[in-house]
C-alpha cells in the first residue's frame, strides 16, 4: 500500500510534489489504523523475489529512486564519478541504487563512521569526511546526511564537485542551512531538492530489485532486528528501541 495520497493528477508536477498531497503517518493517519481505506491505484503487487523484510522499507528505496531519476533529468551527461555523502540507511540505499542504474560510473561514498563505511562493499571507493585525498573530485553528488550536519556536508560537496555538476539534496534538516553561494555561482552548480516518491518510483524500484537479486542481498543486511508484535505495548516498545539505533531497519512482524 503506497503512503502517498495526491489530491489530483498534474501533467507537469509529480504527485509527491503537488500541493495538498497527504502522506500516511505524517500529517494524516497511517497504517496503524484498524481499517485502511485507499484508492486502488495506491496498491502494488510485489513479485515473490522481493523478501517481505526488504519490502517493508520499499518506500525508502523508492525515495532514492525518485531522486536518481530527477537527477537524470537535470544533470549533464558526464557521470564518471558520483559521490554520496552519508553513511546511514538513506546513503546506503541511494549508493546501491546508483550502482545498479549507472553501472559504468564510479560510486564514491563519504561518511564519518569507518565501521559503517565497511558495509558499503558494493561502492567503488569510500572515504571518511575528515580524510579525503586532495585529488578527489566528483562530477555529481547526493547529500543523504540531514540534521545538524547538513550544512557541513553540502558545503563539502560544493568544494569537491566539478563545474556544472548537479547536487541532489535528500537529507532533512530542521535548521536553516548556510551555503557557499559564491562557489555555487562560480561553478554553475545545479541543486535539486527531493522529497518522498510517487507510484512510478515504486514501480521503478520493484523493477530494479527484480532484475538485481544481489541488490536484495545488500538490502537484507540493513535489517537489524525483526520484532514480533501483537499488542499496542509491543508496538510502542519496538518504536522506542528503534529510535535508540543509529543504523539499520527494525521490521515489525504482525501476529494478528
Amino acid at each position: 500500500i503506497l503512503p502517498n495520497m495526491p489530491p489530483y493528477y498534474d501533467e507537469v508536477i509529480a504527485e509527491n510534489y503537488i500541493k495538498g498531497t497527504k502522506f500516511r503517518s505524517s500529517g494524516c493517519d497511517g497504517f496503524l489504523q484498524e481499517y485502511i481505506v485507499t484508492d486502488v491505484d495506491r496498491i502494488l503487487l510485489l513479485p515473490d523475489i522481493i523478501d517481505n523484510h526488504v519490502a517493508a522499507f520499499l518506500e525508502l528505496i523508492s525515495v532514492a529512486v525518485d531522486a536518481i531519476y530527477r537527477f537524470e533529468q537535470y544533470s549533464h551527461a558526464r557521470k564518471e564519478i558520483i559521490g554520496v555523502w552519508g553513511d546511514g540507511n538513506l546513503g546506503y540505499i541511494t549508493a546501491l541504487m546508483l550502482k545498479k542504474i549507472y553501472i559504468d560510473s564510479k560510486i564514491v561514498v563519504f561518511g564519518k563512521n569507518a565501521d559503517k563505511l565497511i558495509d558499503f562493499s558494493f561502492a567503488d571507493e569510500s572515504y571518511l569526511i575528515t580524510d579525503i585525498p586532495d585529488n578527489i573530485l566528483v562530477d555529481h553528488a547526493f547529500e543523504c546526511v540531514g540534521g545538524s550536519s547538513s550544512s557541513a556536508a553540502i558545503n563539502q560537496i560544493i568544494d569537491l564537485i566539478e563545474p556544472e555538476g548537479t547536487m541532489s539534496i535528500m537529507g532533512v534538516s530542521e535548521y536553516e542551512v548556510g551555503l557557499n553561494t559564491r562557489l555555487v555561482l562560480e561553478k554553475g552548480i545545479t541543486i535539486i531538492g527531493n522529497s518522498r516518491s510517487s507510484h512510478l518510483n515504486f514501480e521503478r524500484a520493484i523493477d530494479i530489485l527484480s532484475k538485481n537479486p544481489d541488490a536484495l542481498e545488500h538490502l537484507e543486511r540493513l535489517v537489524s532486528s525483526v520484532v514480533e508484535v501483537s499488542s499496542i505495548q509491543q508496538i510502542e516498545e519496538a518504536f522506542e528501541n528503534d529510535i535508540k539505533k543509529s543504523y539499520g531497519k527494525t521490521i515489525l512482524r504482525w501476529n494478528t
